[in-house]
């Protein structure tokens, strides 16, 4: 109703025209809920501009079955205005334009109307002039014959003479549908009567026609009658055999419905358990989606820690590298200076035994000297190996409590290396077993990974951190002992200095010298062993920890994996599951809609049948009694 308003108010603006009071009460007065989608504007004079603005409107409109224009005044160009608006009209079923004085074009525009329109049921014309003019009739009577939909057709009072009865009669024999025709107190006459006659013959749908107040002679109108009686048997053997069909149907139908209701309820239950199901498989999928996310978050926290860990092991073994490798380049240099000492040593030695021959040369000079310097030689050499006696034990005592010094440093090394080695056995094997117990917990309790594997990491950065530790105060201890050793070696070498009045005593320091750098390289090379091997041991030890948390890693990721398949093949059955039942759905509704629509046809083709029985029966019998009555004033319609 509102679009109807709307776009006849809309089209009034865009041709200037001002809308009619009346139609707009009516439209208003449609508006309540209550009201029948029936426009009703009959007793109003219509102008032609509103007419022409009604037939645009009417030309697309879905809302009104049935227009009244009855007593309306309409005029010619008002007639052709509402004529193009209901030509394209498919939702009108009913049209009254009673009382119009139509004729002319008006009629020609109303045929025109006809042969287009496929919709219209039933149209009354009646108090009209559509006979009056006989070509326009014609062509009327050309839209009739070519109309497919038009049940009921009144046409009294229309001065309809015997030729325009006899073009009606022409084209109602093209005409299949047409099951009611009203020509009373018209002017048919006998020609018109007989032209009827003879289209009754061909035309078997029109069961009734009114033919009273035309002045046709009896015995045509009883033909006619009987003709329509006849019709009206072979009418109601068909109705009955209808009826007898409509009855087996129907019960074939129920049949056919209560086998298709059981199936429905089953299908029903069906349904509601695969609902059910569906709903505990989202649920399980839902639980199973949350469950890998946090496992997948798991997983990405692992790989951030174990990433910042290797970089932070990464950047401690760099760290140790550098240090040895400076540690290293300092022994080098020791030892490079300790070479070049020993050189110049042994350049002062050959000065000394240079000097030493020169002194030979002296000696073979002086011999005579000596010869009679011998008494005094012998006293002063007695008394000089008594110092020198002295002298050697003392430096005896001191090369022997040096030797217990060195020797008491080096079983201490030992001993603390052989506690530290032991303590990283203790350790690594701690580590080993709490890896053990760690693997076990994990594979009991997966819920409890997190937690074990950070306990894990924490002990590890721990153990870490020890052995860090320890071996920087090892490598500060072997550096404190490198300093001892170097201070005693610088003492050794000032007492050498000291010593070198003579020739022996040089010659013995420089060899007791030659082997103490000897023994300290030996050492140097042991230390450098050692060194190494703990660093073989704590990178093996590395290695093992990260082949650990990389098969952790491993074992997470597959079950990652798994977990992804698993909800991969939940949502490939669910999606399987929605579209078969999908497809079981559509299938079904398919079924229920064409039987319902056959129902529906049948109940409405019995419904006609008894209609027509129960409607059209009574009135032939009373038309055979009153044929030349007085006119009635209303319409069948």
């Amino acid at each position: 109703m509102e679009d109807f308003k709307h776009t006849f108010l809309r089209l009034c603006r865009d041709n200037n025209i001002e809308p009619q009071d009346c139609v707009v009460s009516q439209l208003k007065r449609l508006e309540s809920p209550r009201s029948k989608p029936v426009l009703d504007l009959s007793t109003n004079s219509l102008s032609a501009k509103t007419c022409n603005i009604l037939g645009k409107v009417i030309n697309t409109d879905r809302t009104f079955i049935e227009y009244k224009f009855a007593d309306s005044m309409l005029s010619e160009d008002a007639i052709k205005g509402l004529a193009f608006g209901f030509s394209t009209n498919v939702h009108c079923r009913k049209l009254d334009l009673k009382g119009n004085n139509i004729r002319g074009t008006g009629a020609e525009a109303l045929g025109k109307m006809l042969r287009h329109n496929h919709h219209l049921l039933s149209i009354c014309l009646e108090w009209n002039a559509l006979g009056m003019l006989d070509n326009s009739f014609a062509m009327f009577c050309e839209g009739v014959g070519a109309n497919n939909s038009l049940q009921a057709l009144d046409l009294r009072n229309n001065q309809i003479s015997h030729d325009g009865a006899a073009e009606l009669a022409s084209s109602l024999k093209r005409n299949c549908t047409l099951r009611a025709l009203d020509l009373r107190w018209n002017n048919v006459g006998l020609l018109g009567g007989r032209a009827l006659l003879e289209m009754l013959q061909t035309n078997k749908t029109l069961c009734r026609l009114e033919l009273a107040g035309n002045n046709i002679p009896g015995d045509i109108l009883k033909s006619i009658e009987q003709d329509k009686t006849v019709q009206l048997s072979d009418l109601m053997d068909t109705i009955d055999k209808q009826e007898e069909l409509l009855r087996k149907s129907k019960r074939s139908s129920a049949q056919q419905v209560g086998h298709l209701q059981e199936t429905l309820e089953e299908r029903k239950s069906a349904f509601n358990t695969l609902a059910s199901k569906l709903a505990m498989t989202e649920s399980e999928l839902a639980l199973t989606e949350q469950k890998a996310n946090d496992f997948s978050l798991l997983i990405t926290r692992l790989k951030q820690e174990l990433s910042d860990k290797t970089s932070v092991h990464q950047d401690e073994l760099r760290k140790e590298h550098e240090d040895r490798a400076i540690i290293e380049a300092k022994l080098y240099k020791e030892i490079s200076e300790a070479f070049d000492k020993n050189a110049q040593l042994e350049t002062k030695n050959e000065d000394l035994e240079r000097r030493c021959k020169q002194q030979q040369d002296q000696i073979f000079e002086l011999k005579e000297q000596i010869t009679h310097l011998q008494a005094e030689v012998k006293l002063k050499g007695s008394h000089f190996d008594e110092r020198i006696q002295q002298e050697k034990n003392r430096h005896k005592d001191d090369m022997r409590n040096a030797e217990q010094i060195r020797q008491k440093e080096v079983a201490r090394t030992r001993h603390e290396a052989d506690e530290a080695e032991s303590a990283l056995r203790e350790r690594i094997q701690r580590l080993e077993m709490s890896r053990l117990e760690l693997e076990e917990e994990v594979s009991r309790l997966k819920n409890i990974n997190m937690t074990d594997k950070m306990h894990h990491d924490e002990q590890l950065s721990l153990a870490k951190q020890k052995i860090v530790a320890e071996e920087d105060n090892r490598h500060k201890q072997l550096e404190d002992k490198l300093r001892v050793l170097q201070a005693t070696k610088d003492e050794v070498q000032s007492r050498c200095s000291q010593q070198s009045s003579t020739i022996s005593e040089l010659q013995s320091k420089n060899s007791s010298l030659v082997l103490e750098v000897e023994t300290m390289k030996k050492r140097v090379e042991e230390m450098n062993q050692e060194l190494a091997e703990k660093n073989t041991v704590t990178l093996s030890e590395v290695g093992k920890v990260k082949i650990e948390l990389n098969q952790t890693v491993n074992k997470l990721e597959a079950e990652r994996a798994m977990h992804a398949e698993v909800r991969d093949k939940l949502n490939d059955s669910d999606r399987k599951l929605s579209d078969s039942l999908k497809k079981k759905l559509k299938s079904r509704e398919l079924e229920l809609s064409n039987v319902r629509e056959e129902e529906a046809q049948r109940a409405q083709v019995l419904q006609m049948a008894i209609m027509s029985y129960m409607n059209k029966a009574p009135p032939a019998v009373r038309k055979i009694t009153n044929l030349n009555g007085p006119p009635s004033e209303k319409g069948p319609f």
